[in-house]
């Protein structure tokens, strides 16, 4: 029958709405199947019926088909529903059906008998079906009484809601007036796979279910030899209370086991309600013991302060340190995010081995970031980043804060301006961009953690490089725009920049920090000391074309014009000032020729590629510095750029040829293979882009980015990608005179059903401070300068056994970085490792070793995941 809630049998309505209302998980295999469904003939109650059978014959076939595509091809692995297709959800109102064609409130009965009392008692036998707001509840037998608004449903009860979740039980009583009921012997299966059993399921009231002798597991049932065996892990409780107006849950006796075996025991504890998508509460706490701090505990409590924003509240407790308190808010606005970390201690500087040095004083950090839209066009954002960790030193304040307290993330690259490894930065910017304009606003100051050497000679406290050497930047503006049609068959781009370069001090070569010649000041800076300040504004326009020949020939011409005017300040320390403007300018021709061939077993592209540009000889004056172009590569991504210079301050010069050759082959067994290989040649060496260093008296000069020789370094790249297990690539700069290797770096991925790893390996021969002379007298310019080896990877041996290995090491110092390898245990709900990790970069040794542990970590399905997955690094 279909009808609508005030029709006289609407305790149909509430009789389904117990089950569904208070189930929380999965039912055990072995139990009937849920799905099936009655083919028998529906009896009408009363004529009414008959108006609406139409309607009830669609929603029975629609029913059918939802039964057959949930039933379980394996109950034991998986839930009834696994096969189920996504079904459009349709929003159910009063007067537009759900999916199964009823609408808000209308329910549909369907068995083999119904009775129709005169004293308001309905009763329904035999394969009952009672459909309503997309919940089915079957039983043997269903009796409602529309007087005292009382439904009970009997026998194999089982409840079925419109994501597929499934309740059973042996019996089910709802009063309606009351708006409470109980089930009996209940047991239910959620969407993900989580079991729930109970002697009773009780509804006090609107607000409050209670549930009776239950246990709660994730895990699958196994049948051995005729027996369910025990969950991996599971939770017990004599009694719990769920308290929708308090948001909450509340457990009475719990306790935890695995494998059946207790191992946790609880007489009172809370969760926030599963309902919630947040709640206050205690996070996992995170354990660990070392020489530092000894014994660590810290507990995060997580506050919902509303659905929008949160707090954090984390104290670490150390048995051989004073505590630090950890704090954590984040709130999102309608506009954008704003996420605030920071922490404070009293405590005295303590080395690797705990041992303490100095006055206990004030130490705090703050990592703050937001970012926020302002409008379709124009947005913001912001960090702000600072330590304090003085260390009553004139050399320098200490430089291993977080590394001492263990705090991860603190180096996270955040906003617009990236910085170097151990940089905090503070900055704001405004942004605006559209289809063809940009404009950018930065202001930006440093903190330096680098170290700059040690306050002691057993080098157990590391300074940092003072912050007084890092310029402030007020502002830096950018702004681009392009017409939006072509001009000439061309894009052409006008362009503006502007920046403020602030110095406090620079240091002397004798001393540790930065000094001139490191940071590119001008070469007439009278004391070299001085904190001297840069002003720069420029101009510019770009015109690049783009043709294509009717043989294929891809080409277009390219202008460059651009000037700059400098204005550089505080030379000797006393205000001296000087100005300079230059005008700069390119013009070339960019030309490509790809040639595509298809084979039987391949296909095959093949594209020379050259560009040629011409510009006036450098214009460099010693008042113009070269900061913002001290570090850069040469690689496949700058090899046609016709200004490889990464900034303003260095403007590339001279006639040069840039040239590449582009190859690429497709296999029909998904196999891929591309490289490429290039260089630059030069009319004649760039002198921009060499450096001097001075050796017994005498100047020798070398070319440390290989490309301001004539005759550049050459450029190789290559890869391959299988179409499922492996890929691979190498990026090679060698030496133009030689044929040395210069740089370079090699990756391998490999990916099967139990195995996934990357091997990576990182090589750079050039010295960028050379000091001998060969046999010939010649500057050597290659040696051991950076090699590196690292190893991600992970292999099961079954099922459930496996290893993960993570592994740095530096072959140049002939030592290991941080290293982990794990043992691992997992099944369809837990994942157990046993962990090794190694440590020994400079400030986490202790008398020259390297620190070590031994940890475990437990993560359980639904509670976490795994920390040691490995995935390309590349």
């Amino acid at each position: 029958m279909a009808q609508s809630q005030s029709a006289s049998t609407s305790g149909f309505r509430t009789g389904s709405q117990l089950a569904f209302e208070l189930a929380m998980a999965q039912v055990t295999a072995g139990t009937a199947d849920p799905t099936q469904t009655t083919t028998d003939t529906t009896s009408s109650i009363t004529n009414s019926a008959d108006a609406v059978t139409d309607s009830a014959d669609a929603v029975t076939d629609g029913t059918a088909a939802t039964a057959d595509s949930t039933s379980p091809a394996n109950p034991e692995d998986r839930p009834p529903y696994a096969n189920a297709k996504p079904v459009r959800k349709v929003v159910r109102t009063a007067t537009v059906p759900g999916n199964d064609g009823l609408v808000l409130d209308q329910s549909y009965l369907e068995a083999d008998h119904v009775l129709n009392g005169e004293d308001g008692v309905t009763t329904a036998t035999g394969n009952v079906q009672l459909r309503q707001n997309g919940r089915t509840i079957i039983a043997d037998k269903v009796t409602t009484n529309s007087t005292t608004g009382v439904t009970e449903a009997e026998g194999h009860t089982r409840t079925i809601a419109e994501d597929g979740s499934i309740q059973f039980s042996d019996h089910i009583r709802y009063d309606d007036n009351m708006q409470s009921g109980y089930s009996e012997n209940f047991a239910s299966i959620g969407r993900n796979n989580s079991k729930v059993f109970a002697r009773r399921l009780e509804q006090v009231n609107p607000d409050i279910n209670r549930l009776t002798n239950v246990i709660y597991t994730p895990c699958a049932l196994c049948v051995k030899n005729g027996e369910t065996q025990s969950p991996t892990w599971s939770i017990e409780a004599s009694q719990i209370t769920q308290r929708k107006d308090k948001k909450m849950v509340f457990y009475n006796n719990a306790v935890v086991k695995l494998k059946g075996v207790p191992v946790l025991y609880s007489p009172y504890l809370w969760t926030p309600d599963p309902d919630l998508d947040r709640a206050s509460g205690f996070l996992f706490p995170k354990i660990s013991t070392g020489r530092k701090r000894g014994f660590s505990y810290e507990q995060p409590y997580l506050w919902s302060i509303s659905p929008y924003q949160y707090l954090i509240i984390s104290p670490q407790l150390n048995a051989s340190v004073n505590p630090l308190l950890n704090m954590e808010y984040k709130r999102r606005f309608y506009s954008g995010t704003l996420h605030i970390r920071g922490g404070f201690t009293n405590e005295a500087f303590f080395d690797n081995d705990g041992d303490r040095h100095g006055a206990s004083a004030t130490r705090e950090y703050l990592l703050a970031d937001g970012a926020f839209k302002i409008n379709k066009n124009w947005r913001w954002n912001f960090t702000a980043q600072h330590v304090k960790d003085e260390s009553g030193d004139s050399k320098g304040d200490y430089a291993n804060f977080f590394e001492r307290y263990g705090i991860d993330g603190a180096f996270d690259q955040v906003g617009d301006l990236s910085v170097d490894s151990r940089q905090l930065i503070n900055q704001v910017n405004v942004t605006r961009q559209v289809s063809n304009a940009y404009f950018a606003i930065t202001m930006a100051s440093f903190q330096s953690l680098q170290v700059g050497g040690y306050l002691d000679s057993a080098k157990l406290q590391p300074y940092a490089i003072s912050s007084d050497y890092f310029p402030t930047i007020a502002p830096q503006i950018e702004a681009y725009w392009s017409p939006k049609s072509r001009i000439l068959g061309g894009q052409l781009t006008f362009s503006a920049n502007a920046i403020g370069v602030y110095h406090k001090s620079l240091t002397s070569s004798t001393s540790t920090g930065l000094t001139a010649s490191q940071i590119g000041a001008p070469s007439g800076l009278v004391v070299k000391t001085a904190g001297y300040d840069t002003n720069r504004i420029s101009g510019g326009l770009t015109w690049e074309g783009d043709m294509t020949t009717r043989s294929g020939i891809k080409w277009g011409p390219f202008v460059d014009l651009r000037h700059d005017y400098y204005r550089v300040s505080n030379l000797d320390g006393n205000g001296l000032t000087e100005e300079e403007s230059r005008d700069l300018s390119t013009a070339g021709l960019n030309i490509s020729y790809p040639l595509y061939r298809k084979f039987k077993s391949f296909t095959a592209i093949i594209e020379p590629v050259a560009q040629l540009a011409v510009s006036p000889d450098a214009q460099t004056s010693p008042y113009i510095p070269t900061e913002d172009s001290q570090s850069f590569e040469f690689d496949e991504t700058t090899l046609f750029s016709f200004n490889k210079s990464p900034g303003f301050d260095v403007y590339e010069a001279g006639k040069r040829l840039n040239l590449g050759l582009r190859g690429e082959l497709r296999f029909n067994s998904g196999l891929q293979l591309d490289g490429l290989i290039g260089r630059v040649l030069r009319d004649k060496p760039e002198s921009q882009f060499l450096k001097t260093v001075a050796i017994n008296g005498q100047s020798y000069t070398y070319d440390p980015s290989g490309l301001g020789s004539q005759n550049s370094d050459w450029i190789m790249t290559g890869s391959f990608q299988t179409k499922k297990t492996y890929n691979g690539y190498a990026r090679l700069r060698f030496d133009s005179e030689t044929g040395h290797l210069s740089q370079g770096e090699y990756g391998l991925t490999a990916k099967s059903k139990n195995t996934m790893g990357t091997l990576r390996y990182i090589v750079n021969n050039v010295l960028t401070s050379p000091t001998e002379l060969d046999a010939d007298g010649k500057l050597i310019r290659f040696g051991d300068n950076y090699r590196d080896f690292q190893i991600y990877a992970q292999h099961f041996f079954s099922d459930h056994w496996g290893v993960s290995t993570r592994i740095d090491r530096d072959l140049v110092a002939d030592s290991w970085r941080k290293s982990t390898l794990s043992l691992i245990y997992k099944d369809d709900c837990s994942w157990f490792e046993l962990v090794y990790q190694q440590n020994n970069t400079a400030l986490t040794t202790a008398n020259g070793k390297p620190s070590s542990s031994i940890f475990f970590r437990l993560n359980l399905t639904t509670l976490g995941t795994s920390l040691s997955k490995v995935n390309d690094v590349r």
